[in-house]
């Protein structure tokens, strides 16, 4: 009989995996329950398990007075027990059960409190004599171990908790710098959302928060130097990142080791300033008149007017208190897509071109983006832009990093988003690769091998190889820092960015950490949908790679983690509010299993009934 499952995991961890089509088989290699995702630089591990006791596992420091290790170790709990999922106790008889688990920072290492691109992510893993213990040079290096150990438990068929009893895995990242961009300007993305999605960059050992803060649609960024910004700007006041906010994210990021790196992007994509600050922005002109809008050319006010001496007073104000506000001593100029055409527009940007020797709007360009970068080493920050300032041949400031996000569709002298890296390197520059892992893009289907059938949204971005085609020198290749996958929010909000984002990004996240040797796709299919059940049960509604289930903790089935209050960082204070004027018989019901919900809707609207006789 032919059987058209694969069953590669158990009971409350299970996921079976179909073929796409009945007549397209999948050809890779099947993943145990408990896969590492991203793969290991050296991994060996035993097929003889060691069972766990339920929320009863041991786990201490060297450095527990540490308040990122102190609180990992309390935010993994949940994590190797999931709390709906049914676990028994080891059997009675047995002593093959796993102890502890030490975390050891190595030579007196210090509690760092921020991660920076050049601290160790280093670690080791070992399971020996029912004794697990993870060692690293920092602290960043421990939490990297610890999310390794926390993917290999699992729960088997006979719903014990179990790991390897022989594990020895020495790991460290391929690449320094691992990034997600997000943009939360043309949809607003709620914190609880975007503190979910750091969670989930750290289960997939992703280290930078690329924050697209401010765009033409919004400026949700509150600024204390210039708060008419969002006043105006937001899309209301509800739509706002309040210092409050930012530090939230910032403290959270920090404690999963990842930096925040905040974009303010100019001189274009500055219509939202226009709200607040219209005489920095340049009236565009059309047929002898101002304030004209020529769609897909130009709009009526979209980009700074760089002949105004309050933009660069504005943006030096603004620029140090960003510096002030972010930990991270880079900042994201953005300087991408300046859309020329309205300031030639304008007959006294014209005017003044003439009257100060530019000849063009690439030199106008070339004035704005030296003025701008002279703000950053006056404040000593490093900064970031995308390369469109570089491809405008300005000469950036030591140690600038360029993030290349275009291809060979957008100049016939590049072959590829290969031969800017190449160039960027070999001129002296830090890169960081965007080009092939823009996830909005979305590519729904398949594409047919000889042998199989691959999913497209998953592949193209798995097989994308950083190095490809590189010719420079060893010393030009280690500015290759690493890369992002970028999430622009034209049609995503809270409603669909976890499950846009993920798990996508981990095939960004694997070819960034892993070694190049570890890129065969259809392997790489199974033990990516495993980790995508295993974001599940973290809460974390991650869209399908294969055809197939989870189990019965998936998006509104009984065990689903998805809203469950452990994963989620909402402030129910509308709840406590409501429960607190409620009759105590109200109140009972309202806190029972979710059978009794009508029931107490009952009970709410006779009561309300009767006060208002009453009354």
């Amino acid at each position: 009989m032919k059987c058209l499952l694969f069953i590669i995991c158990f009971v409350n961890v299970q996921c079976d995996i179909t073929y796409i089509e009945v007549k397209y088989p999948l050809t890779g290699k099947l993943a145990p329950p408990n896969v590492v995702w991203p793969h290991p630089q050296k991994m060996e591990v035993s097929n003889d398990l060691l069972y766990i006791r339920p929320n009863d596992l041991q786990v201490d420091s060297n450095i527990e007075t540490c308040d990122i290790v102190a609180k990992a170790i309390e935010r993994y709990k949940p994590l190797f027990f999931p709390p709906t999922l049914d676990m028994h106790q080891p059997p009675a008889d047995t002593e093959n059960i796993l102890q502890t688990l030490t975390l050891n920072a190595k030579n007196n290492s210090q509690c760092e409190k921020y991660i920076e691109l050049t601290s160790s992510e280093a670690y080791n893993l070992t399971i020996k004599q029912k004794v697990a213990v993870v060692e690293a040079e920092s602290v960043w290096g421990l939490l990297r171990g610890l999310e390794t150990f926390s993917q290999l438990i699992y729960i088997n068929e006979q719903n014990y908790v179990v790991i390897n009893s022989s594990v020895n895995i020495t790991d460290s990242p391929r690449f320094r710098h691992r990034g997600i961009m997000l943009d939360t300007a043309r949809h607003f993305v709620p914190v609880p959302v975007i503190k979910k999605n750091l969670d989930t960059m750290a289960y997939n050992k992703i280290n930078v928060f690329h924050w697209h803060l401010v765009d033409d649609q919004s400026f949700p960024f509150e600024s204390k130097t210039f708060p008419n910004l969002s006043r105006a700007g937001a899309f209301s006041p509800d739509h706002v990142y309040t210092p409050v906010d930012v530090a939230d994210v910032i403290e959270h990021a920090r404690l999963r080791g990842i930096r925040v790196i905040p974009e303010i992007d100019t001189p274009g994509h500055t219509f939202s300033w226009s709200k607040s600050m219209p005489e920095l922005i340049t009236v565009c002109w059309a047929h002898g008149k101002p304030y004209q809008a020529i769609y897909s050319i130009q709009g009526e006010m979209e980009i700074f007017n760089p002949s105004e001496p309050r933009v660069y007073s504005t943006m030096d104000a603004l620029l140090r208190e960003i510096k002030e506000r972010f930990p991270s001593n880079y900042v994201h100029l953005g300087m991408d897509e300046v859309y020329d055409k309205c300031w030639l527009s304008n007959p006294n940007i014209r005017q003044w071109m003439v009257d100060n020797h530019i000849l063009s709007t690439k030199n106008l360009q070339k004035y704005y983006a030296d003025r701008i970068l002279d703000i950053t080493r006056n404040i000593s920050v490093t900064p970031i832009v995308w390369q469109d300032v570089w491809d405008e041949k300005v000469e950036l400031p030591p140690g600038t990093i360029i993030q290349v996000w275009k291809d060979s569709s957008d100049n016939i002298e590049f072959d590829s988003w290969a031969s800017y890296l190449n160039r960027a390197a070999n001129e002296g520059y830090n890169v960081i690769l965007s080009s092939p892992w823009y996830l909005n893009y979305i590519s729904y289907g398949k594409y047919n091998t000889d042998r199989s059938v691959m999913n497209l949204e998953f592949f193209k971005y798995y097989e994308v190889e950083p190095l490809r085609q590189f010719s420079g020198s060893n010393e030009a290749k280690e500015r290759i820092l690493g890369g992002e996958a970028c999430l622009w929010g034209e049609f995503v909000d809270g409603t669909n960015l976890l499950s846009r984002f993920w798990p996508k990004a981990s095939a960004v996240a694997e070819r960034l950490w892993s070694p190049a040797t570890i890129n065969n796709s259809e392997d790489a299919q199974f033990r990516l949908d495993v980790h995508r059940c295993r974001l599940l049960r973290r809460g974390i509604p991650a869209q399908p790679i294969l055809n197939g289930h989870c189990g019965n903790y998936e998006v509104g089935m009984p065990k689903s983690l998805i809203n469950h209050p452990i994963f989620n960082y909402e402030n129910p204070t509308w709840a406590s509010t409501t429960k607190a004027s409620l009759p105590a018989k109200v109140l009972a019901s309202l806190s029972s299993s979710s059978t009794k919900m009508v029931t107490s809707y009952i009970y709410v609207i006779f009561f309300l009934s009767v006060g208002y006789f009453y009354h």
